[in-house]
């Protein structure tokens, strides 16, 4: 439930949600902890406190950053087998032209048919971090086609084997754009973040300040700065959802491309 709420409403406003949720506790942590241990004795310990502060601070901004970056380099590589997808399709596409007959109109016919249910429904879909299916039926038309063609000459041939290869690395760009739908950081991962931030903003409580204001402030500094990076970490864990996911732009473009090609009229009632 908690992921369908974050992933179905705006970045901002589960985002703000958070960091308020984080300083709230951490606040609320520091006035009962302020009621627990007498500021003296901590004043007395604040060298300690805030040569060890530092140490695990640096650990947990490693951690944070690590897992920041590998998030964000598994977004980047779901954006880039998107387009490698979409480029293969209107490479297929554009390859039919040297078809003769009724087999290259067919082919394209089952390409945008492809084209067309990976936009309209295979992409709402991974948006609700499902792993869509639908396109298989006209790829698997368009590949029977190409599989069965009978060259009649050393062009059709070559255009035959361009066409087979093509279709094989389409098959594995759609295979990994699946995977990517159903992936995302590992429960574990987000025990260590939630652990890991716990730790660190419960330190801040053992320093002694003659402000118990400033301490607030701090600790919700601290707090705030720390939510906002698990908030990134959310926003691109689930490549497909959510408002900061990948678009099927890619796909509308190849779709452009074709209209601008004239070779056929789109066929979306094509069983």
């Amino acid at each position: 439930m908690l992921n369908n709420f974050i992933y179905s409403s705006p970045t901002w406003l589960w985002g703000a949600v958070l960091v308020l949720a984080f300083v709230t506790m951490a606040t609320i942590g520091l006035v009962v902890f302020n009621q627990v241990v007498q500021i003296d004795v901590r004043k007395s310990h604040n060298d300690v406190t805030g040569f060890t502060i530092a140490i695990i601070a640096v650990t947990y901004a490693v951690l944070l950053a690590f897992i920041a970056v590998a998030t964000w380099e598994t977004y980047s590589r779901a954006d880039e087998i998107v387009d490698s997808e979409a480029s293969y399709v209107g490479n297929i596409y554009r390859d039919t032209v040297g078809l003769q007959g009724d087999v290259g109109r067919d082919i394209r016919a089952d390409l945008q048919e492809y084209v067309r249910i990976v936009v309209e429904e295979e992409w709402p879909t991974q948006r609700r971090g499902e792993v869509p299916s639908a396109a298989w039926t006209p790829l698997y038309r368009a590949h029977a086609a190409i599989v069965t063609l009978h060259p009649q000459n050393l062009g059709e041939s070559v255009i035959e084997a361009e066409l087979l290869r093509t279709l094989n690395e389409l098959y594995g760009a759609r295979a990994s754009r699946i995977s990517a739908t159903d992936g995302h950081i590992p429960d574990v991962v987000w025990w260590l973040i939630l652990l890991g931030g716990m730790i660190t903003t419960g330190y801040m409580y053992l320093f002694g300040f003659h402000s118990f204001r400033m301490h607030l402030v701090m600790t919700a500094a601290v707090s705030a700065s720390l939510a906002l990076v698990v908030v990134l970490i959310m926003a691109l864990d689930w490549p497909f959802r959510g408002q900061v996911s990948i678009t099927p732009d890619a796909f509308l473009q190849v779709q452009q491309s074709w209209s601008q090609m004239h070779l056929d009229k789109p066929n979306p009632d094509k069983p």
